[in-house]
């Protein structure tokens, strides 16, 4: 039994794991809840990924790269 166990995660430890919500991302974004949920219906930006049945998270570095938000990088001198 404990062996069992002791590879599985509890989904809250997954969910600390996942990435940003919806909402965090239209934060980020700085438009609509709907925009963000429209262009993932459509294809647009970052893939959304389910955490369980109903929770949606993107993973941070990609929606950072789509928005252009980060690190900055000057030319290689």
């Amino acid at each position: 039994m404990a062996n069992e166990s002791a590879g599985k995660r509890h989904l809250s430890e997954q969910v600390a794991d996942s990435g940003i919500t919806r909402q965090e991302y239209a934060a980020l974004a700085r438009v609509h809840l709907d925009t963000v949920k429209r262009w993932a219906r459509l294809g647009i930006g970052p893939r959304p990924r389910r955490v369980g049945p109903r929770l949606v998270r993107y993973d941070r570095a990609e929606v950072l790269e789509f928005l252009g938000i980060g690190e900055q990088r000057g030319p290689v001198s």
